[in-house]
């Protein structure tokens, strides 16, 4: 049976790959709020899962990958804000 870590970053693993194929079936633009919004939440759960079994490549991958959807959300709430006015 798989440790409460590891469902945490199974799903981690699982809200990314299902905000990449939504975005490849075209059901969800790359450029609003929602992908970056879940790929920030499964790189967290993917990191939390790293923290019981570090692996330092993975970290750093992850942590970029967070950094990655925070700009993409900041880029998203400005570009709507914008369109706004």
């Amino acid at each position: 049976m798989s440790s409460l870590p590891d469902l945490i970053g199974y799903a981690g693993v699982l809200m990314v790959l299902i905000a990449y194929s939504f975005l490849q079936a075209r059901k969800m633009h790359g450029n609003g709020v929602w992908y970056p919004l879940i790929n920030l939440v499964g790189a967290i759960l993917i990191l939390i899962s790293l923290m019981y079994k570090p692996n330092m490549p993975a970290i750093v991958m992850e942590a970029a990958w967070a950094v990655v959807s925070v700009v993409g959300i900041f880029f998203a709430i400005r570009a709507k804000e914008n369109s706004k006015q």
